[in-house]
């Protein structure tokens, strides 16, 4: 008796911990919709049931209780057994290399002539895990990532290639937008 008691209250601890857990994620899939994140954005940085964040999205319902139907279900869909290998802290990790800070990137300056691009600017300038996307008509996921992006192959093929290639009216644009700075 004293046995099953123990083991009782070690699933209901092991339970506990996995809301908590869930409970922070769902925290900050919150502050990811003020910052102005979509849905679709929000499922690409940390890894939830879409129903999750969809519920989150929608504000009508207390984090906790989203938390607690989220881990009953996962618990259900394991065949009544507490998951063993959700490590929701780890998606708040990720989430949170997704948001590191710009200033630890190397800047890249192009220039008039091309310049070469190490495996290691590539990385840092193009988008999470090199996936090209369109998105409701935005291509990648957000500003930011455009903007990496277009620096790194203006920095590869060079401002004078660059210039060369853009059809005369957006020449005449761009060198108006000059002067006004």
């Amino acid at each position: 008796m004293e046995e099953t008691l123990g083991n009782i209250l070690q699933e209901h601890l092991k339970k506990a911990k996995l809301i908590a857990e869930m409970s922070c994620t769902l925290q900050i899939v919150k502050r990811l919709k003020g910052m102005g994140f979509s849905v679709k954005q929000v499922l690409k940085i940390i890894e939830l049931p879409e129903s999750a964040v969809l519920r989150i999205f929608n504000g009508k319902e207390d984090i906790k209780k989203i938390a607690e139907d989220i881990v009953n279900q996962q618990i259900a869909e394991n065949d009544g057994k507490i998951p063993e290998d959700r490590d929701f802290i780890k998606w708040v990790e990720n989430a949170l290399e997704y948001f590191a800070p710009e200033e630890d990137k190397e800047e890249l300056v192009p220039l008039a002539e091309p310049q070469r691009l190490t495996c290691e600017q590539w990385a840092q300038y193009t988008p999470y895990e090199n996936k090209l996307e369109l998105f409701d008509g935005q291509a990648l996921a957000d500003l930011r990532e455009r903007e990496n992006m277009i620096i790194a192959l203006i920095y590869n093929i060079g401002l004078k290639h660059f210039v060369k290639i853009l059809p005369q009216e957006s020449k005449a644009i761009l060198k108006e937008l000059i002067n006004e700075q």
